[in-house]
């Protein structure tokens, strides 16, 4: 049964120990300050190792190579412009699809 707390919200569970959360904000905050330090610490200690495993899949699918070719570009080329993203891939796909396109 829904019935109207003293504070004017509308409720349907009649325990005034639970929180309130009226906001994003308030269960947010309620999120925090109910985690446990522990949770915390081994959750900051990963972020190194997912970091690690989220650039080793970027640069083996190739995702990051426009990031790679503008930091070569700078160092080998500095006075010439980059091209951009969309011309690079468009490049990159011509390389890999013009030719031949078999084993023997």
């Amino acid at each position: 049964m829904i019935k109207r707390s003293t504070n004017g919200l509308l409720s349907a569970v009649n325990n005034p120990s639970l929180p309130i959360l009226e906001t994003t904000r308030d269960v947010d905050m309620h999120i925090t300050q109910s985690s446990t330090p522990r949770t915390n610490e081994i959750c900051i200690k990963l972020l190194p190792l997912w970091s690690y495993i989220w650039h080793a899949i970027r640069e083996l699918s190739g995702d990051d190579a426009y990031e790679r070719y503008i930091a070569q570009h700078v160092i080998n080329y500095p006075n010439t412009p980059p091209l951009a993203r969309k011309d690079f891939f468009l490049y990159r796909q011509q390389q890999k699809w013009n030719g031949i396109q078999r084993c023997c």
